[in-house]
């Protein structure tokens, strides 16, 4: 482990284990005294369908987006400084992805998701993370 953190990426999903990694990033990131990078990632995966339904899931999808970073903001307050990221892809590529682009140096996220392929297989995205992240990454449960 580092004697100390200065570049923390936060995975947001919504999900209870997200808020959980939320908040032990932000005791980590003010005992670092440093910010945190949060990454909301709209899953491709879950848009699927006619043209129709594609348009109402991108919708969906979006609004969704919005209330989970602003929630994580509400979270998070005053406590220490956050850089939002969000895009569409693959959660798990994507955060790998983002951690190699910004040299994170500690990715902390919950040990499984929100989506119902995600607790069929318990913690999928977090083992890809775990295998491929350029750097540590906390699990908190």
């Amino acid at each position: 482990m580092r004697d100390k953190y200065t570049k923390i990426l936060v995975p947001l999903d919504g999900s209870e284990q997200s808020k959980e990694a939320l908040k032990e990033a932000v005791a980590v990131a003010k005992r670092n005294m440093t910010s945190l990078v949060l990454l909301h990632v709209k899953d491709e995966a879950r848009i699927s369908g006619t043209p129709y339904a594609l348009a109402l899931n991108l919708e969906d999808l979006e609004n969704e987006a919005k209330e989970i970073v602003a929630e994580a903001q509400e979270l998070v307050g005053d406590e220490v400084a956050v850089d939002i990221h969000r895009t569409t892809g693959s959660p798990k590529k994507e955060i790998v992805n983002l951690a190699n682009e910004l040299g994170i140096e500690l990715i902390v996220m919950g040990s499984s998701g929100k989506g119902l392929l995600d607790r069929m297989l318990v913690g999928s995205t977090t083992t890809y993370v775990i295998s491929h992240a350029p750097c540590n990454v906390m699990v908190v449960r």
